[in-house]
Formats: C-alpha cells, structure tokens, sequence
C-alpha cells in the first residue's frame, strides 16, 4: 500500500462510519472534479488545435468515392452541405447518403474532426429567416447541438453566401453569438467561411473558432498568391487575431476570361501537362504545387491558425496530389 493510501486508511479508521462514508464522497466529487478538468481540457485542445489546421471540404456528391487517401493528412473533414431551414432546424438530406461508419472510424484511428458545413452556394436560403428570429436562433443552435451528438462531429461551419444588408449582417452576428453560446457547453467547434468582401461585424468574428476566407474566385486570375495575401491582410484590419484566420486554397482552376468555365486540378492534369511551376494552362488559372508551397509557407510565418481546402474530391490523385504538396510543406520544421 502506497503511503498515501495508508494514511487514509488510518484517517479513517479513526473516524466514525458515517463521517467516514461523507469523506470517501467527498474525496470522490474532487476527484470526479479533477478528471473532468483534464477531459475538458482534452477536449477544448482538440477543438480548438494549438497545431497548424488543415480543413478539407467534401461535397456530399463525393461522399460515395471517398477514400482515405483523399483526406491523408488533413485535420478537419468539412462535410459539405445542410441546409438551414425556415422552421429553425437543419435539411441533412443531402448527407443522409454518406458513410457515417467509415467517418466515424476514420475520425476515430486518424484524430480527424469531423466538421458539418451549413450554408453555401445555393443552399443558404433559410439564414435570413433564422437569424432574424431570437426564438429560432435557440432553436436553430438547439438542433445542431443535437445533430452534432447523434452524428458524432466535432462542429460546423457556417456559409451563409451572402447577407444582403446591415440588418441580415447584424441578425448573423446574434446567430453566431447563439451557438457559440450553445456549442460551449458540449465543446463544439464553430467556424465561418466568408469572402474577403463581406463586411460582418466584430461580434460575428469573436463569436467563433476560425474565420475561412475563401481566397479563389477573384476576377480573372482568380486566386493568386497576391490575392491570398490582400485578403488575409484585409482581414487583419479587422483586428481578427492571426491565429483565427484560415487561408482558402483552391483544388480547381478557373477560365481568366470566361468566369463561368472551371475545372478540376485532376480534370486538368489529364488533359495537360503540368509542371510545378506553372499555374495557367489552356485559359484556365489554378493553384500549381509552387504556388500551394508559398501560399502555406505564408500562413505559417504569418502564424494563421491554418489553410482550408476547396475541394479534395478536385485532387490529382497519387504521389503527384496537391494535398501532398499542402500537408508536406504544412509539416516542414
């Protein structure tokens, strides 16, 4: 018997049983107090990395190939997307499909959170309405809190494209500030992914975990290395602290004169020959693995809290992967 067990013991011994049946408890509530002060912080560290985060989004479309070898080395699997709804709850339709168990398993043995993304192209239409409404706002945060329990993710991450006035602006920033407040009691993650131009308030940026600023789709050389900077920087002015900012990559290029036109890095590599350095093939202007090196370089010196990814299903897959190139600098000492 270790010394200290032997004191208690002889502690005991000299106390009557009822005295000695509440200090038992109450050593038992300060130590369920000390475990659950480790766990908390186990898992706050784990949603709230100190390491350089890698998110990769993957549309629900690219849910039925996915592979681990698509998302080797990443540290967040942004599931793209829910729809918000009117009624104050969440459409996980377009989701029901996914391999919930192969997630699960993968999130498990590789440490990979498992975030949901709410909003996007085409599907934010029910923002307006739920973040108007105080009522729905609870709700709205009420049901994801229970998603995330039932589906086992780690948080979300809102895409609301776009608020149209002050008034919406200022609904989202309430919105945000509802779940920050819901999500810390279950220790969820919470992000938003904006454009550089969208101007949200300060509340809307201290209420969350990371801001995502989808560096890509600027006129017509659509995602330079200058544009990542200006946009992180104007960012910065914003007084959102470096560590909250994570940089936007694209896996896809963009026709520099028909805007509408854009193809996948894999759809391109087969079609072209790409070398490292080259960032501009057949009219179209994509991310080459120079490029990627430099624009993760950056966020590191500049100690962003980290880059995302549009999208990993767009990859070339193999030795030649852009996610590679990304995790590889990522990890360089």
């Amino acid at each position: 018997m270790c010394t200290t067990s032997a004191n208690l013991s002889r502690q005991l011994g000299n106390e009557s049983p009822l005295r000695n049946v509440l200090h038992i408890i109450r050593l038992g509530l300060i130590f369920c107090l000390l475990l659950s002060g480790r766990f908390a912080q186990g898992q706050a560290s784990n949603s709230q990395s100190d390491t350089f985060r890698i998110a990769g989004y993957l549309p629900d479309y690219r849910l039925a190939t996915f592979e681990l070898t698509d998302a080797e080395g990443i540290t967040d699997l942004i599931m793209f997307s829910a729809r918000p709804r009117v009624e104050g709850d969440v459409d996980l339709e377009a989701l029901e499909k996914a391999p919930w168990e192969k997630l699960w398993k993968m999130s498990e043995r590789h440490r990979i959170r498992l975030i949901l993304s709410i909003g996007g192209w085409e599907r934010s239409q029910g923002f307006a309405a739920v973040a108007a409404s105080a009522r729905l706002r609870e709700k709205f945060a009420r049901s994801i809190v229970a998603l995330c329990a039932d589906r086992r993710l780690a948080g979300v991450d809102l895409d609301w494209e776009h608020p149209q006035n002050e008034q919406e602006l200022a609904d989202y920033a309430e919105l945000l500030e509802t779940l920050r407040d819901q999500f810390r009691q279950s220790r969820l993650t919470l992000s938003l992914t904006m454009a550089d131009w969208q101007q949200l308030p300060p509340a809307a940026f201290a209420a969350v975990d990371w801001v995502q600023v989808m560096a890509y789709d600027h006129d017509g050389r659509h995602s330079t290395f200058a544009h990542a900077k200006q946009d992180v920087e104007s960012l910065l002015k914003r007084d959102i602290p470096a560590e909250k900012i994570i940089l936007g990559l694209p896996f896809y290029g963009r026709h520099v004169r028909e805007r509408a036109r854009a193809m996948s890095y894999g759809e391109l590599a087969t079609k072209y020959t790409l070398d490292d350095d080259v960032d501009e093939v057949g009219g179209y202007y994509f991310n080459g693995p120079k490029t990627l090196r430099d624009k993760v370089c950056y966020a590191r010196e500049s100690k962003l809290g980290g880059v995302m990814i549009w999208e990993l299903g767009q990859d070339r897959r193999g030795d030649a992967s852009l996610l590679r190139v990304v995790t590889d600098e990522a990890r360089r000492k």
